[in-house]
């Protein structure tokens, strides 16, 4: 279930009231007993998941990014110790 915020239209007081989604209730006010309007408020305990998001396609670029430049000096690492191999054939023949 989710909580909601709610501001007093006389005091001010803002109370949290956890309800369905599909619910609107009518609520009271716990200081005044006057009705309360819905407020819009930001928790902290939202998260987004999965693919697409900023927050996890940043990390994703960043480890890409790495990986990528692992393998680059691994296959320069390879073509160096390969040419290096031909070279000494070379001198064989």
């Amino acid at each position: 279930m989710p909580t909601y915020d709610y501001q007093c239209s006389s005091c001010s007081n803002v109370q949290e009231e956890i309800h369905s989604f599909k619910d609107s209730p009518a609520i009271k006010c716990n200081e005044c007993g006057s009705s309360c309007e819905k407020s819009f408020s930001v928790t902290g305990s939202f998260i987004l998941k999965g693919s697409g998001w900023p927050s996890t396609d940043a990390r994703f670029k960043q480890n890409m990014a790495k990986k990528n430049e692992k393998m680059k000096l691994k296959m320069t690492d390879k073509t160096i110790a390969g040419e290096s191999v031909s070279k000494i054939s070379d001198l064989k023949k």
